[in-house]
């Protein structure tokens, strides 16, 4: 089966002779890759809504822009206008709105493209994949049901918090329904960092819990490695322990329940620097799979953006 992003790749995507007509200014605006993943996908129903959406780089209003979703031969099945007034700005960041109704129900399962544009010219595109999960031929359960699957289990970031005037890494990454077993409405999870195959660092095991459904936003910190009951007095990891060693590095996810592995992230750490995902690097090419490498701050209400480092399943 062909990686996500290699599909993604391969599918024909009608708007790309437009992009070699660009007019924007030092950098191509960019929606922040966390609002799409943190959007309303309904699970079961197969429908999505358009809302809200983080702008990096955004041009002076008014804003042209709209979003639109391809099938896999590159037909535009739903197409959807945004505001022309930003909701906020600050800086290069602004919030766009869509105009609504902005809904598109999806029954056919396969692959989807949703492309964001500005100025009639695509700014950035994410994959979807619908999976039917029922054919609607139970007769107390007639409905047929889906489920959407993508980046959410390729894709996950790092974050910097601070604790007693230092910074310690915290793990975003995106758990649900999909990650459980079998008749199972719930589980836990556990975290483990591991360098050059080496445990360094891993999850508390009393926290951490997959739901059914959509897939979610977890946050994950890790602890210098202790052992079960002894959660109370684990110590953080920092980000300087993660710094003193240069070595390859895996995310390792497991259910509590089986010991399944469900996540692998890969990354290096060259010159005590953690390396990102090179689509996380401006000026990526193409620039419609650029993943901008900021998120909302934690806890803030605001337009406040924080750096992310980006990484990846890469054997996905």
């Amino acid at each position: 089966m062909k990686t996500l992003f290699n599909t993604l790749k391969t599918l024909p995507f009608i708007f790309c002779l437009l992009i070699a007509n660009t007019s924007f200014a030092q950098y191509p605006p960019a929606i922040d890759f966390e609002t799409i993943m943190n959007g309303f996908f309904a699970d079961e129903s197969g429908l999505i809504n358009f809302g809200d959406y983080r702008l990096a780089f955004a041009p002076e209003p008014p804003f042209n822009g709209m979003v639109a979703v391809l099938d896999a031969e590159g037909n535009i099945i739903s197409q959807h206008k945004f505001f022309e007034d930003y909701a906020n700005k600050e800086g290069v960041f602004a919030v766009i709105r869509s105009v609504k109704p902005a809904d598109v129900q999806l029954t056919k399962p396969g692959l989807y493209t949703i492309v964001f544009v500005a100025d009639n010219q695509p700014i950035t595109r994410f994959l979807v994949r619908l999976e039917q999960t029922s054919a609607g031929e139970d007769a107390f359960d007639p409905e047929k049901k889906y489920r959407f699957d993508g980046y959410w289990r390729t894709r996950a970031h790092i974050t910097l918090r601070d604790h007693k005037d230092e910074s310690f890494p915290e793990l975003t990454m995106w758990l649900g329904g999909k990650d459980l077993p079998a008749g199972k409405n719930g589980d836990l999870f556990f975290t483990t960092l591991l360098r050059n195959g080496e445990v360094v660092a891993h999850s508390r095991r009393t926290t951490g819990h997959i739901s059914g459904g959509h897939f979610e936003p977890k946050y994950v910190s890790l602890y210098h490695p202790h052992e079960k009951g002894k959660e109370a007095n684990a110590e953080l990891f920092m980000l300087r322990d993660l710094q003193i060693a240069n070595g390859e590095y895996e995310v390792s996810v497991t259910r509590q329940s089986d010991g399944t592995k469900i996540r692998s992230y890969d990354f290096d750490v060259v010159d005590g620097k953690i390396q990102e995902m090179p689509q996380s690097q401006l000026g990526y090419e193409p620039a419609t799979d650029f993943i901008l490498p900021r998120v909302q701050k934690k806890g803030s209400t605001m337009l406040e953006m924080s750096k992310a480092i980006w990484i990846q399943d890469i054997k996905r």
